[in-house]
């Protein structure tokens, strides 16, 4: 796909069926299962969120994620995007994912162009994610931040919107099996990336956007 293609899809996939869907990630692989069973109850309400999916600019665009360190409170050590909880100041689910990446991996506001959001994202431990998709200037710095991020890496945007890379993968917690979002990748430069959970679900969701695809 050329430059202009792969920009055009990106603007379009926010509006298309599959990138407007709201979903329930755990749900719709576990219909049978009442909650994840890492928890121990329901939690009582959502918790908001947002995520910034960073496309660099490059020749050949790719996607940032994060590894988190091993001493967060939550998915430590787990592949994701920056992201968090908002903030009163935040303008909203864009401004929440914009500012935490600034304060997880140092992209300025500036340097971003958004180019859309994704439907609301409900993960099995509680959360309801706003993705929003942003075009990262390449030249833009990155500056990490310590306690939150272990390393960065980059995956090939072509990887990550070709259907047959996501994988439903079958999983084992105390006893309970249970179903979950996969996208593997082979990192020329380090281990295999094992993407997964609710960062592989949004970017299942993110594959049907950008391909137009309808949703599940």
């Amino acid at each position: 796909m050329s430059a202009p293609d792969w920009r055009a899809a990106l603007r379009a996939a926010s509006g298309t069926k599959a990138g407007r869907a709201e979903r329930r990630l755990f749900a719709e692989l576990n219909p049978d299962l009442p909650l994840s069973p890492i928890l121990e109850k329901k939690p009582a309400r959502p918790r908001p969120a947002s995520v910034l999916i960073p496309v660099i600019d490059r020749p050949a665009p790719t996607v940032l994620f994060t590894v988190r360190t091993p001493s967060m409170p939550s998915h430590a050590g787990q592949i994701s995007f920056p992201g968090g909880g908002p903030k009163p100041e935040d303008d909203g689910p864009v401004g929440t994912a914009l500012r935490e990446a600034e304060e997880e991996v140092g992209i300025a506001p500036g340097h971003v162009e958004v180019l859309g959001t994704l439907g609301l994202h409900h993960g099995g431990l509680g959360y309801a994610v706003t993705p929003v998709i942003g075009l990262v200037h390449v030249d833009a710095e990155l500056t990490l931040c310590p306690r939150e991020v272990a390393e960065v890496f980059e995956v090939p945007l072509a990887h990550l919107t070709e259907r047959r890379n996501h994988l439903i993968e079958r999983r084992r917690f105390n006893g309970t099996e249970y179903d979950m979002f996969a996208v593997p990748y082979d990192d020329p430069d380090a281990a295999r990336r094992h993407i997964w959970g609710l960062t592989a679900g949004i970017l299942e969701s993110f594959c049907r956007a950008f391909n137009d695809d309808p949703p599940r």
